[in-house]
């Protein structure tokens, strides 16, 4: 999906969405009005995007997200003025696939229900906003995959994409740094770089953890509960029938139907030899028209319902290890089967299994009480923001706490990322409880602040090592840098680039010729050959290592189109086509934006 991402479970309180009630609103679009909780609710789903990617800033992301709302209603608002629509055997199609609400790969209806239940909103509110994006998405690749480039356009890549450059380059070695790094500028360091001295800030939180496992070991089933699971999902515990089968055909030409008597004749004089006591392998060398499997004796491997011609595998399912068949019409002609290897299909007992029931009925019967406790979870703590006690009580669950641990890193419940996430969130930060924080499929938690300690400038004497290091590297890039210009002047003045090498024992590399996905050059080194068209002008390129280089581009040589890649053409041609097609819609978004009735509250710029 190109729009729709994200749709279930970003809808805690999707009701107010809808609801605009007498709050003023923070952004209008044409006849839409939007409130501050739809910013809010559509900046916590951009938030959980985000998990994982380091900080963000709060501020900025809000914006974005009132951006992305003013946009995703431009763009549902042009599709409906172009008329367009989405059928509702589509959105039921498209929900049904989505795996929260399957079970074993199939839609649960009931799921569904629980879920969106637990997530305050209703079936037909839900439908609606899968409507609603799938329309846009329909109206977005109406533009991005209609967009188009010419073979003339995919052949200018590949030329581009094979320019070849003929260089060498003398490597510059990083210098010794011999003077003895000073006090004051240990001192002068450490005052003007505060920022990269910092404690990191680090918070713990008190929490609770909603498990379903713990919610599963409540769960008490009879052993009639335990024996009736076990029926209903006994083929869980059955390992199937295996038949490995060998054949004989005596084809029939569908065009000559006069031959059919003299097929059938045929096999059955091969089946007469097999009764006399003839090796059925051999015979199928010998006879089989189906020359793949007569070369191994006639030998299919192994037969699986739904795997051969009704009549065939009827046949071969009937049949006992060893067994010949009678003569078997197919549409291929005539065949002669026989079962090499029967494993019998085996069910393992209940006694053999009892654990494993016990836990899958705990487990299926806890999901549905899990998804409602979850919901009272949100509730308590969203109705006593300023406590987790009465959530705990309600639910029998007993308030836990974590150490400190940083928005990187944490252990325990603190090493996932969503909850590091909620916990240095404005909400959690500012004395409030969390929302419930998903851990997992099925592990819930909410967040209460115990501590926070900002972040702190460390002492002189904790980091004094490492501005000594950070000063002395810096001095041997810049000594390094210095030779290298130095070199760079004499090269001016008339010396070659191997005269100067020479004079410095430096590494002279090449000439060699590149391309740009070489892979035998430093990046940097590559990155510059490529990034000019002058000749024999020495440049100075720093290399990652400190090091520094000396580059002479000798040649171009222009690319072309190679024959052998003719076949990448469509694949490139698609991803050109595809970039072109985001540069459009961008272009029309941008206009749209420019031209549309669009009121922002001036406090939200």
């Amino acid at each position: 999906m190109l729009i729709l991402v994200g749709i279930p479970f970003a809808f805690w309180g999707i009701n107010n969405y809808f609801d605009s009630g007498k709050e003023a609103p923070v952004a209008v679009v044409g006849d839409r009005d939007f409130f501050e909780r739809d910013v809010v609710q559509a900046y916590q789903q951009d938030l959980a995007n985000l998990v994982g990617l380091g900080d963000v800033d709060e501020k900025h992301l809000k914006r974005q997200a009132l951006e992305r709302l003013v946009r995703d209603e431009l763009i549902s608002q042009a599709a409906a003025g172009e008329g367009l629509a989405v059928p509702d055997s589509a959105v039921r199609a498209f929900i049904q696939t989505l795996p929260y609400f399957q079970t074993d790969g199939k839609f649960d209806k009931d799921k569904y229900n629980v879920m969106l239940s637990a997530q305050g909103t209703s079936s037909p509110v839900f439908v609606e906003q899968v409507k609603r994006a799938l329309l846009m998405e329909q109206f977005q690749r109406g533009i991005t995959d209609t967009a188009f480039v010419t073979r003339q356009q995919v052949e200018a890549f590949f030329r581009l994409k094979n320019q070849e450059r003929e260089i060498e380059f003398v490597t510059v070695p990083l210098a010794k740094a011999d003077e003895e790094v000073s006090e004051s500028s240990i001192d002068e360091y450490y005052r003007s770089h505060p920022d990269e001295f910092q404690s990191p800030e680090t918070v713990s939180v008190n929490y609770l953890l909603l498990s379903l496992d713990d919610v599963a070991k409540e769960v008490k089933p009879t052993e009639e509960e335990l024996r009736n699971f076990y029926e209903e999902q006994k083929a869980g515990f059955t390992t199937e029938e295996r038949r490995k089968v060998s054949h004989i055909l005596v084809t029939v030409d569908p065009a000559k139907p006069e031959d059919e008597a003299a097929a059938l004749a045929k096999i059955r004089q091969i089946r007469e030899r097999l009764l006399k006591g003839e090796d059925f392998a051999k015979l199928a060398k010998e006879t089989s028209d189906d020359r793949v499997s007569a070369e191994k004796g006639g030998d299919l491997g192994v037969v699986t319902k739904g795997g051969m011609e009704p009549n065939f595998e009827k046949a071969a399912l009937a049949l006992s290890q060893g067994e010949v068949s009678e003569p078997v019409r197919t549409s291929f002609g005539y065949h002669l089967i026989k079962v090499t290897e029967l494993t019998p299909a085996t069910t393992k007992p209940y006694e053999q299994v009892k654990d494993e029931v016990a836990a899958g009925f705990r487990r299926n019967a806890a999901e549905n009480r899990f998804y409602d406790l979850g919901q009272k979870l949100t509730e308590f703590a969203f109705e006593h923001p300023d406590t987790l006690e009465p959530a705990a009580q309600a639910l029998g669950l007993k308030v836990e706490e974590t150490g400190p641990f940083t928005r990187e890193s944490g252990e325990g419940i603190s090493a996932d990322e969503g909850v590091r996430k909620a916990a240095f969130s404005e909400e959690v930060l500012g004395g409030k409880n969390s929302d419930v924080v998903e851990v997992g499929a099925d592990k819930v938690v909410v967040l209460r602040l115990k501590e926070h300690r900002p972040a702190e400038t460390m002492s002189l004497a904790e980091v004094r090592e490492r501005i000594v290091s950070l000063l002395r590297d810096r001095a041997t890039r810049q000594k390094t840098e210095a030779l290298a210009e130095a070199a760079l002047k004499e090269m001016g003045e008339g010396k070659t680039l191997g005269g100067v090498a020479k004079a410095h024992n430096w590494k002279v590399t090449g000439p060699l010729t590149v391309r740009r996905d070489a892979s035998g050059v430093a990046a940097a080194v590559v990155n510059a050959a490529f990034g000019t068209r002058e000749l024999n002008r020495p440049i100075r390129v720093a290399l990652e290592n400190g090091d520094q280089a000396i580059l002479r581009i000798a040649a171009i040589k222009e690319g072309e189109a190679a024959p052998e890649a003719e076949k990448d053409m469509e694949t490139v041609r698609q991803s050109l086509a595809r970039v072109a097609g985001q540069r459009e819609f961008a272009a029309f978004m941008a206009e749209m934006r420019r031209s549309a009735d669009v009121y922002i509250k001036p406090d939200q710029d």
